[in-house]
């Protein structure tokens, strides 16, 4: 691995002290180079061509002017978020594991290079899908997010639903699908480098999320196979352990493209005619279409708002148990009604989601 060097200037012994420490043990890729004085630092760059990230504190600048030409990903570390030219700003007082986050991602976009900022995580994708409305699949994929995040997997939510049915329960994120749908289009772009730079958190929840689209009209300008192409850069970026997909009921060829790369799909079904005909009405497509049945052989019954600890008999009944292996029985909650309430009762939601994740675990 060749690493990249990193120089890191500010004048506070202890806060520099303390951040070196921690990105000598958290990013081996970086080889580090610190200063605490001005005219030191100026020196060295005056010198020295092989820096790739100079990362340095607002208070510092005056004594780099004039500033040597540096070919590398310049920025401020700053308490004030005060523009300075030539150089991107990263907040110097948050975590610090989200400040060498920050970091490599001003590198990667700088550089468009992605190694600097992937994972080693084996990304498990989980879609979840159902061709009747109203069967809570955004709910619960919310539960579940919101359950893996707090068993310490990191976790990216993306609702891909035409309409977003969650903009009222997160925050904009600091990008959108928009973003990220662009990123796609627009040749040589990196998509995982857009994607790692539009992300927030839920709050609380603990996992990732991206805002949806800021026109509906987006999704029709996304070719089936554009959408192969966001899972691509997904599992190439390696960063989540689970990524989780919200889709819509229509079964159109992008919503099956997205199906299709998803490691196991969960399905959703209440204990009433509606739900159940439908689902019937979709499984009979593989008695037509054999190129279903790879998308049917992941999918996974969640049975929804059961009044007792097993299937009802009207699903019993229906046929569906022999064609679907049913993964959990979900009861009945009050607190299943709010959206946001999913996000603070991870704890109460974990026996009840814990067989559905351990589905996710085995792959």
């Amino acid at each position: 691995m060749i690493k990249k060097t990193l120089i890191l200037a500010d004048q506070d012994e202890v806060y520099l002290a303390n951040l070196s420490n921690y990105f000598l043990e958290k990013a081996p890729q970086l080889e580090l180079v610190t200063f605490t004085r001005g005219d030191k630092l100026k020196q060295y760059l005056e010198s020295e061509n092989n820096i790739d990230i100079l990362a340095v504190d607002e208070g510092m600048l005056s004594s780099l002017i004039p500033l040597p030409s540096l070919n590398c990903a310049r920025i401020v570390l700053s308490a004030s978020m005060t523009p300075v030219d030539d150089f991107t700003l990263v907040k110097k007082y948050q975590k610090t594991e989200t400040l060498l986050n920050d970091l490599l991602l001003k590198y990667a976009e700088t550089t468009g290079e992605i190694e600097a900022i992937r994972g080693k995580n084996d990304t498990k994708i989980a879609a979840f899908y159902s061709p009747a409305g109203g069967t809570g699949k955004t709910t619960l994929s919310l539960a579940m997010a919101a359950v893996a995040a707090g068993q310490g997997k990191k976790v990216l939510y993306l609702n891909m639903e035409e309409i977003d049915s969650t903009f009222d329960v997160f925050p904009a994120s600091a990008g959108s699908l928009s973003d990220i749908y662009l990123a796609i289009k627009t040749k040589g772009m990196n998509v995982g480098i857009k994607l790692s730079s539009s992300v927030g958190i839920a709050t609380p929840g603990g996992f990732c999320y991206i805002s949806g689209v800021e026109s509906v009209a987006e999704h029709e300008e996304i070719e089936e196979n554009e959408f192969e192409k966001l899972i691509t850069a997904i599992r190439a970026l390696a960063d989540y352990d689970l990524v989780i997909l919200d889709l819509s009921s229509a079964f159109t060829a992008k919503n099956r493209k997205l199906l299709l790369n998803a490691d196991v799909i969960y399905v959703p079904v209440l204990a009433d005619e509606t739900s159940i005909a439908k689902m019937k009405r979709l499984l009979r497509e593989s008695d037509y279409h054999e190129v279903y049945n790879p998308l049917f052989a992941r999918m996974k019954l969640l049975v929804n708002r059961s009044m007792t600890n097993s299937p009802s008999p009207e699903l019993l009944n229906s046929g569906l148990f022999s064609q679907l292996e049913c993964a959990a029985v979900i009861p009945n909650l009050t607190v299943f009604a709010s959206r946001k309430a999913c996000l603070s009762n991870g704890e109460m939601f974990r026996q009840i989601m814990e067989p559905v994740l351990q589905i996710v675990d085995a792959l």
